[in-house]
């Protein structure tokens, strides 16, 4: 506990000296002739003598303007700009904390067109797109997008790496209209130079639709257009290391693009436990980007075992159109990748019944060792097309298709040991086990959109006919699967109590398993009504044959072998409903929406299973009605906040599945039976009440707020009745009548802060927890558990853009558990686990990198205590005119305190244990970013 409340005072201590007082400058702006105000007036300052902008923002609706920053002892120039009207400029000076109002300001509109100049202003607004003029900001040579977002008005960069305009989250980032080599936007935003970007523009990615029923609940995109010649681009890294123990790292990526091309090619490998999976995840961990402690790709310390990955792809993109336009797009996109992971694991785990009838026999052990090797070669192609009409007369179609194919093979050797020591059960099982899987898989899902014509009224009264008010939405997914399973068992059992149930087992299992399942949503909608139809249908084909070793030979094992066939279809056939119940819009001053969504569906559920087991061939029929019910509620104080209420229900029926009902019983595992459902099971209703909550403010530190609240009520719900038995710990599934409850919270807050020029401290609070009740029966006795959880984290990160950055990280969970039936507490029990950690980067020179983190992991249970102090450091040395040769060293795990420590939270038992995990190594990387933009 020490180590945390030590972090805790010394960011503290950190935060509380960098709040500065500023300077401010305020004003007016109107129009000189008709007396109104000017909104989305330019208002920028320079320092004298230079040419690039220094701040710069726009009036609001009210023609206001401020500007709060550190300008003390500067010879500035305020310049206000508006298409139309002549360009001011003002001379002044402010000394500390001075604050100034230049009040009114009179713009007098241009008479002669001759007199236009045409200059790009640093921010102006192109219809309903807001534009950031490039070089309008001066940046250092080397600098890249993310850099030009710091120097923005509105825009905040958050410590981990999100994006938000005035308050509101920016998750996508195009380049002239498209995804740029991925779909992670820190691709495009750490790799590409400022010096190649024309301008920036973000605007509300929404249809029409959507803009007409809330106005002011935008989703927010961001298209960087780059100058004329700069799509022909040419970036990536190429590096290695070699560190003690053993350790070496490895990766490539070349990326090329032109207007209408990108390609990627790419190759990983490293034994430090950096676990790929796809070509854009490579892409986003090796960026140009500058000083950081969100070093993404590091090994992770906390990951089970010890992996060694190889990872070779490629990837190219195709665009159709070439126009460079985000409302119309047009791309096709293919990926290729080939993956080789080996993994070397070791675990051992302690775990102690919580209800034992008595206390010296309540107690069971495990530990295993496992070496799996993972082959995967997989192809990907994507093609999709978007066009966002806004016409009168026109539709807005989108298509998207997309098919996924994977090859592979999986070699599995375990061995493992489990002993117990129960009253009724003192045994030891050892088990040796061999797999090999092969498995070929193609998936597909593909979306049509076709959306209504734009909707436009005469004296309130809508122009479109019944059918253009349609809009239709069809959405299809599934897949095609086929595997083989051969594995080979060794099972050594000792009984400590009747030697006559000793058991030798030598057990080969050959199994091909062919699955096709099909999902389909089809929705016709009106603008007060939709009719959707959902269809699932799946096929599983299985072939299992199991044979034993018996006096030297291999014979049928007739409990196991067993042929089956098993269909399931589900269709939803529902009615919505939508009514917007009172909205007012009024214009620059607020915007408020009641509405009201609703749905009656129903389900038809078939499934059937026809085995060559005869407790196998089990049918299940059932059907369901489904109604749903939202209210919502939206305002906006324009230009200041944006608030969201919803509150609904929704009712659900859950199902058994087969193995719930009749499970195949393996006999290698003696000392364990799993028996599924003695009697028929109902279906389970699931009754959900959510409340959903927002508040964002619109200014560029705002603060954000979300909060959610879930209420489920379980009745017929499905549990577990755990019968210790003489030599066997058996598990049967049954329903409990009473009602089971689940109320759930999640409470995010966020919050930046400005400090001084150049200087931010971003916050942000989460909180989430659940409470709920569990019924279960042990030995015939019933037993109601009372299970909460309450937890958090906490994240801030203070930034001196381009110098120095500092975070904190906390992770608390708390859980605890109540036997409500007991009359002792043997039953209950607490647990706790806190994770904290400090990291910091400082940039010494342009040139020269310092990092260092310290990660403190602890749990606190009431049966054991665990602690590790995870200290890792790094420094990086940049060479070349470009910086773009880089020299790291790097000390990992420097206290070679890294303990792969767990613990389980069951309902009627505790496990603690422990994974073999990275330690300590040293290592040297050299790699090399080769970057050009333009021909």
């Amino acid at each position: 506990m020490k180590i945390q409340l030590f972090l805790l005072t010394s960011i503290l201590l950190v935060f509380s000296q960098v709040a500065l007082a500023q300077t401010k400058i305020t004003g007016t702006l109107i129009d000189s002739v008709y007396n109104r105000v000017l909104e989305s007036t330019t208002v920028s300052v320079y320092e004298q003598g230079k040419k690039s902008v220094d701040k710069v923002t726009m009036t609001d609706r009210y023609g206001k303007f401020e500007i709060l920053e550190s300008f003390a002892g500067k010879p500035l120039i305020l310049e206000l700009s508006h298409q139309g009207y002549e360009v001011i400029r003002f001379d002044f000076q402010l000394s500390a904390n001075e604050k100034k109002d230049f009040g009114k300001i009179n713009m007098k509109q241009i008479l002669n067109e001759i007199d236009v100049v045409d200059l790009i202003p640093p921010v102006r607004m192109n219809g309903d797109t807001i534009e950031f003029n490039a070089d309008a900001f001066q940046l250092d040579s080397n600098a890249v997008i993310e850099d030009l977002l710091n120097k923005l008005p509105g825009m905040v960069v958050w410590g981990d790496g999100a994006v938000t305009y005035n308050g509101r989250t920016i998750p996508n980032v195009l380049v002239n209209g498209k995804q740029f080599f991925g779909s992670d936007m820190a691709i495009a935003l750490q790799n590409i130079d400022k010096k190649a970007v024309d301008k920036l523009q973000i605007y509300d990615k929404r249809n029409h639709e959507e803009k007409e029923k809330d106005p002011e609940g935008k989703k927010l995109e961001m298209n960087v257009v780059l100058k004329e010649g700069k799509q022909n681009m040419l970036f990536g890294n190429i590096g290695a290391g070699y560190g003690t123990e053993d350790r070496h790292q490895t990766s490539l990526n070349v990326n090329k693009a032109t207007k209408k091309a990108q390609i990627t090619a790419a190759y990983s490998g490293s034994n430090i436990n950096k676990d790929l999976a796809n070509i854009d995840q490579l892409l986003k961990n090796t960026t140009f980007k500058g000083i950081g402690i969100n070093a993404d790709f590091t090994p992770d310390f906390l990951r089970q075992g010890i992996l060694e990955q190889q990872i070779i792809g490629g990837r190219y993109q195709y665009d159709f159109n070439g126009e460079g336009k985000p409302n119309l797009q047009h791309t096709a996109t293919g990926n290729v990748t080939a993956r080789w992971n080996k993994n070397r694991n070791k675990d051992e785990s302690n775990t102690i019944l919580l209800n034992p009838e008595s206390t010296d026999h309540n107690f069971r052990s495990y530990s295993s060792e496992n070496e799996q090797e993972w082959r995967v070669q997989t192809a990907n192609f994507t093609l999709n097309k978007f066009n966002y009409n806004y016409q009168q007369d026109k539709r807005t179609i989108n298509y998207h298709g997309n098919v996924w194919m994977d090859n592979s093979k999986n070699d599995d050797s375990n061995s493992s040991l489990t002993t117990y020591d129960y009253l009724n059960n003192q045994s030891y099982n050892k088990l040796d086990n061999s797999d090999i899987t092969y498995r070929k898989n193609l998936s597909y899902n593909g979306s049509i959109d076709v959306q209504a014509k734009p909707n436009y009224s005469i004296d309130g009264k809508s122009q479109l006919s019944f059918v253009e008010n349609l809009s239709v939405n069809l959405q299809l997914n599934g897949n095609f699967n086929d595997a083989q399973f051969e594995s080979f068992k060794m099972g050594d059992y000792v009984n400590l109590l009747d030697e006559t149930l000793n058991k030798l087992s030598n057990r080969n299992y050959d199994q091909d398993e062919s699955s096709r399942n099909f999902n389909s949503d089809l929705l016709v909608k009106h603008r007060l009504f939709g009719l959707r139809n959902r269809i699932s249908f799946n096929n599983l084909q299985t072939y299992n044959l199991v044979s034993d070793l018996i006096e030297n030979d291999f014979q049928k094992n007739n409990d196991l072998s067993h042929d089956s066939k098993f269909n399931q279809l589900e269709y939803e056939p529902s009615l919505e409903f939508y009514k917007t119940l009172k909205s007012k819009y009024l214009n620059g001053r607020y915007y408020y929406s009641f509405n009201l969504n609703a749905a009656l569906g129903t389900r038809i559920f078939r499934y059937t299973n026809v085995s060559s087991l005869d407790y196998r061939n089990l049918e299940q029929k059932f059907n369901s009605f489904l109604p749903s019910l939202n209210f919502s509620y939206n305002y906006s104080k324009i230009g200041k906040y944006y608030t969201y209420h919803n509150i609904g229900y929704k009712y659900n029926e859950e199902y058994a599945n087969l193995n719930q009902l009749r499970p195949i019983y393996d006999d290698i595992y003696p000392a364990y039976r799993y028996f599924g459902a003695v009697n028929p099971l109902k279906a389970t209703g699931v009754h959900l009440i959510n409340y959903r909550w927002s508040y964002n403010q619109q200014r560029q530190y705002a603060s954000s707020i979300y909060a959610t609240a879930e209420y489920r009520l379980y009745t017929n719900g499905l549990t577990d009745s755990l019968v210790y038995n003489e030599n066997q710990q058996q598990n049967f599934t049954v329903q409990i009548p009473d009602g089971m409850h689940l109320l759930t919270f999640n409470l995010n807050y966020s919050k930046p802060f400005p400090i001084k020029k150049n200087h931010s401290l971003t916050l942000n609070v989460t909180a989430n927890g659940n409470w709920g009740n569990k019924f279960q029966f042990v030995d015939g006795n019933r037993q109601e558990m009372i299970n909460s959880r309450i937890g958090g984290n906490i994240n801030a990160y203070y930034t001196i853009l381009n110098k120095f950055q500092l975070g904190w990280k906390n992770d608390l969970n708390y859980y605890t558990r109540k036997d409500k039936l007991s009359t002792d507490n043997k039953n209950d029990y607490s647990s706790t686990a806190w994770n904290s950690g400090l990291a910091a980067a400082y940039q010494l020179t342009k040139r020269w990198t310092l990092n260092s983190s310290v990660d403190n992991r602890s749990n606190f249970s009431k049966f054991q205590d665990n602690n590790a102090l995870i200290w890792n450091a790094n420094m990086t040395y940049r060479l070349l005119k470009g910086n773009n040769l880089e020299i790291k060293l790097e000390a990992l795990d420097l206290l070679r305190q890294n303990k792969g420590f767990y613990f389980y939270d069951g309902v009627t038992e505790f496990t603690t244990g422990n994974r073999n995990i990275l330690t300590q190594y040293y290592m040297l990387t050299l790699s090399y970013m080769p970057r050009k933009f333009g021909k």
